[in-house]
């Protein structure tokens, strides 16, 4: 992943974030539906604010402990981001978002699982989605990801307040016994 620049699914491109997509990424993430069910995006979302996320992940580059692409459909260009930020050792926190009219499409899972084939080299992969945002959780759940039984709660800047959030951890082997099992559903 340290040395990947671009990353191909069957309907989609995965590259670096580019300042020319800061207006598209206000756009999206000053979507209410999009916005609060991020932990570090502020409602409103101006494109000043894109503008700024986009030069502090350039000008941490060089520390290779934050790996973000945009997620580009053909024909539309941007429709999300997807990223890994390193936290503790080799622990690794994978985070996603897509404009509200590309949801439902299959599109967070195809691109979520492309990106954990290289991600997954950096170390353990960690996720987590709010209680009230299950539709992330079965994206996760699909691209290989298990709760850990951790429910922490985490403060989203949307929304004002500290949100129960439901842990996860990069588990493709396990998903898949307990999914044989019927102890998981894994669609």
């Amino acid at each position: 992943m340290r040395d990947v620049n671009e990353i191909k699914t069957k309907r989609l491109k995965l590259r670096p974030v580019r300042m020319s997509d800061a207006a598209t990424i206000a756009r999206f993430c000053g979507d209410p539906g999009v916005g609060r069910n991020l932990a570090q995006t502020p409602l409103p979302y101006l494109e000043t604010a894109a503008e700024g996320w986009v030069m502090t992940l350039k000008a941490r580059e060089r520390l290779g402990r934050e790996f973000v692409f945009a997620i580009d459909l053909a024909g539309e260009g941007m429709i999300g981001c997807m990223g890994a930020h390193q936290k503790e050792g080799d622990a690794f926190e994978v985070g996603y978002w897509f404009g509200r009219p590309f949801w439902g499409r299959g599109f967070a899972t195809e691109a979520l699982k492309g990106f954990t084939f290289e991600a997954r080299k950096l170390g353990q992969l960690q996720a987590g989605h709010f209680v009230d945002n299950p539709a992330s959780g079965r994206v996760l759940e699909k691209s290989g990801f298990a709760y850990t039984g951790e429910t922490p709660k985490l403060f989203s800047l949307a929304r004002g307040e500290s949100v129960p959030t439901r842990r996860m951890t990069f588990a493709p082997d396990l998903v898949r016994a307990m999914a044989t099992r019927g102890s998981v559903m894994v669609h």
